[in-house]
């Protein structure tokens, strides 16, 4: 899930969560534009899940919030809070996730993505995008 990158540090080769889960799972980011966005971020207003984010960027976001909304503490509805912080959170995350993608994984486009119908197709898709990945570290 994407909270992961709250937890790791993308920039260490080191990073002991990552090293261990690219030893046992291939990483992949969808990378979107900002259609993308704005399709994820509507579909967080509609069924906000769950999210992990770093204390400072929630300290960051929460000031934010409070500033820009003219709301005191006491005084925040909690819905509205975490769909404002959504879209805030995801462009925060995006270097992360490019990093993790570059350091242990590979980025497939999200219209690439968009266009899978089949296990056949999704198969066909990373093999594509690892052979070029190959292709391009030769």
């Amino acid at each position: 899930g994407g909270s992961i990158c709250e937890w790791v540090d993308p920039w260490d080769a080191h990073d002991p969560i990552m090293t261990a889960l690219s030893e046992q799972v291939l990483i992949i980011w969808i990378e979107g534009g900002p259609a993308h966005t704005a399709e994820l971020v509507r579909r967080f207003d509609r069924a906000p899940k769950p999210m992990a984010y770093q204390p400072e960027f929630l300290s960051q976001v929460w000031e934010e919030y409070l500033t820009s909304h003219g709301v005191a503490p006491d005084q925040v509805d909690p819905d509205s809070f975490i769909r404002w912080t959504y879209a805030r959170a995801l462009d925060h995350r995006q270097p992360r996730y490019a990093e993790m993608a570059r350091r242990w994984g590979l980025s497939i486009r999200a219209e690439d993505v968009a266009r899978v119908q089949s296990e056949t197709d999704f198969t066909d898709l990373i093999a594509a995008t690892l052979r070029d990945r190959g292709r391009m570290r030769a």
